[in-house]
């Protein structure tokens, strides 16, 4: 009876042998399996990660900034009125460069005030370009506030002489 027991044992732990046996190579495969997806996941990251270097956030602003520009036309009496504040800006800075000249800012009340002017002429010339006139009366009144600017701006480089 001692020798059948020992035989039944040791068929019992056979199987279980090869049951483990069966559950480690199962679990070795599935160990390589998932090893292979994590190398493949982290190549498509790094991949990822190199793309997303390449293009910045800013692409896609830059190509819609180009499309709004090309898009954008501006009606004639408010380019004339870009171009007037545009002179009249550099005519600002050339009368306040001439009471500054070497760092001099005893005159900053001066500079202030052809600053002053100057805002006060851009919006002006903006509420001329929003008016119903015509576009030569506009351009005839845009004309009149860009005289009537450098006048002023001559006035206040006047008072330091």
């Amino acid at each position: 009876m001692r020798k059948s027991k020992l035989i039944e044992q040791n068929m019992a732990l056979f199987e279980d042998l090869q049951k483990t046996q069966r559950e480690l190579n199962e679990l070795k495969r599935l160990l390589s399996k998932n090893a292979d997806e994590i190398k493949s996941l982290r190549e498509q990251l790094d991949k990822a990660n190199e793309t997303k270097e390449e293009v910045t956030p800013t692409e896609p602003m830059r190509r819609l900034e180009e499309k709004v520009i090309m898009g954008a036309t501006l009606k004639p009496d408010m380019e004339y009125g870009a171009q007037v504040i545009g002179k009249i800006v550099i005519s600002a800075a050339e009368y306040s460069n001439k009471l500054t000249i070497g760092g001099d800012d005893s005159h900053k009340e001066l500079v202030n005030l052809i600053l002053g002017k100057t805002e006060v002429a851009k919006a002006e010339i903006l509420s001329v370009t929003e008016s119903d006139d015509s576009f030569d009366v506009k351009c005839a009144k845009i004309d009149q506030i860009s005289a009537v600017t450098k006048e002023y701006f001559e006035s206040v480089l006047a008072q330091i002489v």
